[in-house]
């Protein structure tokens, strides 16, 4: 009898450090999968998005500054042709305006050398006019009516000088007319450079973890 006492103690013993071993089993491996769950990102895996980001980027840059440099090659280029069309327009433009007033000039001095003797005609006649009031004037005791006489045949003389100068004039035929400058130089269009790309921005780099969030390496009693 007790034996059969013993050995029932026995399996009640075992069997609650079999209850107890299971528990503390169960304990352990939910705060392992706490941890897991806890664990950050592995810095590989941020390492290999962050150079997979800076591979393109570096790409895109490259692009960028040979777009920057085309485009800045274009617009010299297409500068320098503005500057030929620029000179080649003015060279014309005022080209024919010295043609024009070149047609003037010559057709201008023809008028003026047949108005030349047509003034000396005049000019002589006036001098004419002006000594013989001269003269009149000087006369001693003449007399009031004499000298108004004098006056009034230098004013006719003067007068009939200048008919004489105008109707001659008229008789070589309208003057030349100066020619009307053309309008304003219509010069080509100004070259606008080509708008830049909007230049590449580098990634950021992964932030290093700190010292809370690097996975505790529990020593294996």
């Amino acid at each position: 009898m007790l034996g059969i006492i013993i050995q029932e103690s026995i399996m009640k013993v075992r069997k609650a450090i079999s209850v107890a071993l299971i528990s503390t089993g169960l304990i352990a491996s939910s705060i392992g999968v706490t941890h897991a769950d806890s664990t950050p990102v592995p810095a590989a895996t941020n390492s290999a998005a962050y150079q997979a980001a800076l591979v393109k980027y570096q790409a895109d840059l490259l692009q960028y500054r040979i777009t920057v440099a085309k485009n800045g090659i274009a617009y010299r280029v297409a500068m320098d042709k503005y500057r030929v069309d620029l000179q080649a327009a003015e060279d014309k433009y005022y080209a024919d305006w010295k043609a024009l007033i070149g047609q003037f000039q010559v057709v201008q001095s023809a008028y003026q050398a047949k108005i030349v003797p047509l003034n000396a005609t005049r000019k002589a006649a006036v001098e004419k006019a002006d000594a013989d009031l001269l003269a009149a004037l000087a006369v001693a005791g003449a007399t009031n009516a004499q000298l108004d006489l004098a006056l009034k045949a230098h004013a006719a003389a003067n007068e009939a000088a200048n008919s004489a100068y105008k109707a001659a004039v008229a008789a070589l035929g309208a003057a030349p007319v100066k020619p009307t400058k053309p309008a304003e130089l219509t010069k080509p269009p100004v070259p606008v450079r080509a708008a830049d790309p909007v230049k590449p921005v580098a990634p950021a780099k992964p932030a290093k973890p700190t010292k809370s969030e690097k996975p505790e390496v529990k020593k294996t009693p």
